[in-house]
């Protein structure tokens, strides 16, 4: 049988006033309930999955409700995760929004393991290729990710995300608008603003320091936090996302 985790409490300040909504130009909007510990699961430590020589491949299916009844299964990778959640890919007609079920094979010697988690964020990939950033309703068991190094199944994430406070002018290019910001986190790979507009998930940014350091990316995620916008920001080019973000972590 499979071993089921059961929802996590209720947090405090996860009440539905405070719930952020996801958008994305192809899709209406959603209600997502994020509380605090989403947030803070963006600064623990991230664990790549790799392939070992003396293990199977971790094998994962989404179980997503179907409109006629049952659940769909959808076979998804495992990009990364940590004991709160993970991001995944997967071939579908359409992205997640909404509350699905991980059912994850052959992970650290588990045979079988059913995560019930909610969607945080969905982006397009490819043509019906999707990414999207799960959040678990219960955390992995304690021994999952140390289980899974000694395996030669995980590997810790090289863009580890840092803390930061630092204001950025926000150039959005498609539709344009300018607006003034803050990085509210940072790694070598992309970083987090909050500002006032909506960015369009799938299209490029330029984004500007006090100093004149600039860089260009791509929206991966947005969501409403009260009257500002939060977004996550994937770099362009690594050498100038790298150059970028140890000018943002001078300025913090």
């Amino acid at each position: 049988m499979p071993t089921v985790a059961s929802p996590r409490t209720n947090l405090p300040g996860a009440s539905g006033a405070d719930t952020p909504a996801l958008r994305t130009p192809e899709h209406p909007t959603h209600t997502i309930p994020v509380g605090p510990t989403v947030d803070d699961d963006r600064y623990e430590p991230r664990f790549q999955v790799i392939g070992g020589q003396d293990v199977r491949d971790i094998q994962c299916r989404l179980l997503v409700h179907a409109p006629l009844g049952g659940d769909d299964q959808i076979p998804c990778q495992i990009v990364d995760l940590n004991s709160s959640g993970c991001a995944i890919r997967y071939r579908h007609d359409r992205p997640l929004f909404k509350s699905t079920t991980l059912e994850i094979h052959n992970l650290a010697g588990h045979e079988t393991l059913q995560m019930l988690a909610r969607v945080c964020w969905s982006r397009q990939s490819g043509l019906d290729q999707y990414a999207s950033g799960l959040y678990f309703r219960r955390s992995l068991p304690d021994d999952f990710i140390s289980a899974g190094i000694r395996a030669g199944q995980l590997s810790r994430r090289a863009a580890r995300r840092e803390s930061v406070d630092v204001g950025v002018t926000i150039r959005q290019y498609q539709p344009q608008n300018r607006g003034a910001g803050r990085i509210v986190s940072t790694s070598r790979s992309g970083l987090q603003i909050i500002g006032p507009n909506e960015l369009v998930i799938g299209t490029r940014v330029m984004l500007q320091l006090d100093d004149g350091n600039a860089v260009v990316g791509t929206t991966v995620w947005t969501s409403l936090r009260g009257s500002q916008y939060a977004s996550g920001v994937a770099f362009t080019h690594a050498g100038t996302g790298r150059q970028f973000h140890n000018a943002v972590l001078q300025l913090s």
